[in-house]
């Protein structure tokens, strides 16, 4: 599982995804069609998700090691 400094940096990367997407950046029309290069609701989905792991980092959630004694 990633750290908390490589989530929050993989976030900021999905961020500006959306920004660039958002100013028309990520599409271009040709021939009456329009390509786009990114999903915004994909890269949507991954910030959710990145918010939710970055939660848990950050509240000190992950794995946990149980000691089991006899």
């Amino acid at each position: 599982m990633a750290d908390l400094a490589e989530l929050t940096d993989r976030r900021k990367l999905y961020v500006d995804a959306e920004a660039a997407i958002l100013r028309g950046n990520q599409s271009y029309a040709q021939d009456g069609f329009t390509f786009t290069k990114a999903d915004l609701g994909e890269i949507r989905r991954a910030i959710k998700e990145l918010d939710a792991q970055i939660s848990a980092a950050s509240a000190g959630g992950g794995f946990r090691t149980w000691q089991v004694r006899f």
